[in-house]
């Protein structure tokens, strides 16, 4: 059995990464921005049954991740990235804020509760910071 849980809590992060290098590559890719972020949006529900647009309206969606979806700190550390990737390919201001918001939410979550320090974290916030209004 707890062969089973690592292998489905594998899954979610695999998945985040697999979707976090394609958003990665969306600059040269042939898909349209819009079109990839749809794409990312419907395989999270479709792999994970996780709305994002759904979730993050929810204050506590970081404390729901880690209890209902099982995420890690690991996965967590590539939702806020998978978050700042939408942020930046978001076509408004504010939906571009609301997920810089929800990324920087993971972030914090992840300082309070003990996450080692990350590099990556350091430039994923400061990349971030341009969205503030």
């Amino acid at each position: 059995m707890e062969d089973f849980i690592l292998r489905e809590i594998d899954k979610i992060g695999q998945l985040l990464r697999s979707l976090l290098h394609r958003l990665g590559l969306r600059r040269t890719a042939e898909m349209p921005t819009d079109e990839l972020v749809e794409t990312t949006k419907s395989e999270l529900i479709e792999r994970l049954d996780l709305d994002i647009d759904t979730l993050l309206r929810d204050e506590r969606f970081v404390e729901r991740l880690v209890a209902e979806y099982g995420f890690g700190e690991n996965d967590l550390e590539a939702c806020a990235e998978l978050l700042a990737d939408l942020a930046a390919a978001a076509e408004t201001h504010d939906e571009q804020c609301r997920l810089a918001a929800a990324a920087c939410t993971v972030y914090q979550h992840q300082e309070a509760h003990g996450a080692p320090a990350s590099i990556n974290r350091y430039y994923v916030l400061k990349e971030l910071a341009r969205y503030n209004p």
